[in-house]
């Protein structure tokens, strides 16, 4: 009589591979986290950079003004013509003042808002591309775990990430 081999894994085997992939896991679940917190923040950065770059582009292609408005946890772009009931630039959105973005930071991404050096957390580019509300160059920190990003904002319209 001929005895058949089984084929397959053991319960112990399985048990031990598990036990390695667990272990390996552990050890590298911490460095992933931190580096998916920074890669969070730099998007953030990036992302409100080139969309105060296209109000820009926006406001001079349009021939109005283009507000930026800030929040705790997003921000919004609008033109604003004062077709609302409002004043033209007066950089509040009213009625039916066109919203060009609305962009929600990335988890644990948010805006400081008493860190932000804008004057009621709110911006505007003229359609000369022109920031007539800035005195000096205006900060917008982005910060989470990770760290720290801050954009600059010159009267120019010119933008920069810190």
């Amino acid at each position: 009589m001929s005895r058949e081999k089984n084929s397959g894994f053991t319960a112990f085997e399985v048990a031990v591979t598990l036990a390695v992939i667990a272990v390996l896991a552990a050890i590298s679940m911490p460095s992933f986290l931190k580096w998916l917190q920074g890669h969070r923040l730099r998007g953030a950065a990036i992302n409100l950079s080139a969309d105060l770059e296209m109000a820009k582009i926006r406001a001079m292609r349009e021939g109005s003004f283009v507000a930026v408005q800030l929040a705790a946890g997003t921000y919004t772009v609008f033109i604003d013509d004062g077709s609302g009931g409002g004043v033209a630039g007066d950089m509040v959105l009213n009625g039916t003042e066109r919203v060009l973005l609305t962009r929600q930071l990335p988890a644990g991404v948010s805006v400081p808002l008493g860190e932000v050096t804008l004057v009621n957390n709110r911006m505007r580019f003229n359609s000369r591309g022109l920031a007539p509300d800035i005195v000096a160059a205006e900060r917008i920190p982005l910060v989470n775990t990770a760290g720290r990003k801050e954009l600059r904002v010159n009267r120019l319209g010119n933008i920069r990430m810190q």
